[in-house]
């Protein structure tokens, strides 16, 4: 293998690294939107599990400070509570729809469970 070859795959590996970081992001971001928002499908969604519409309010705050914590440079322990709490939040998600009796079907607990694995993944 040549030195160009090496580096063009270690220069696609660096940048398959951003795939889950971006992943992640952008559902933490758009999440925290909603639940502070308290669109339809979070008011629905929340009814359906038994949760309390104050709990949305929480969620968003907590994603929101997550996002600022993985975004700004420096204090990685942040970071690393930031990533423990995000795989909180879509790992309870995933897990509440499975005990709302939805585990039928993966349309409901298999996305939530795939943000965290893609938080495990970012934080690697």
């Amino acid at each position: 293998m040549s030195t160009r070859t090496t580096s063009m795959i270690f220069r696609g590996l660096r940048y398959a690294r951003w795939v889950p970081v971006a992943a992640v992001l952008a559902e933490t971001a758009v999440g925290a939107y909603w639940d502070l928002a308290r669109i339809s499908y979070v008011r629905e969604s929340f009814d359906h599990l038994g949760y309390p519409m104050y709990f949305a309010t929480i969620l968003g705050v907590a994603k929101t400070g997550a996002l600022a914590a993985i975004l700004t440079p420096g204090h990685p322990r942040t970071k690393e509570w930031a990533y423990a709490g995000l795989v909180f939040v879509y790992g309870g998600a995933a897990t509440s729809h499975v005990a709302a009796g939805d585990g039928h079907g993966p349309d409901k607990w298999a996305m939530p469970l795939f943000f965290a694995a893609a938080t495990f993944a970012a934080r690697a």
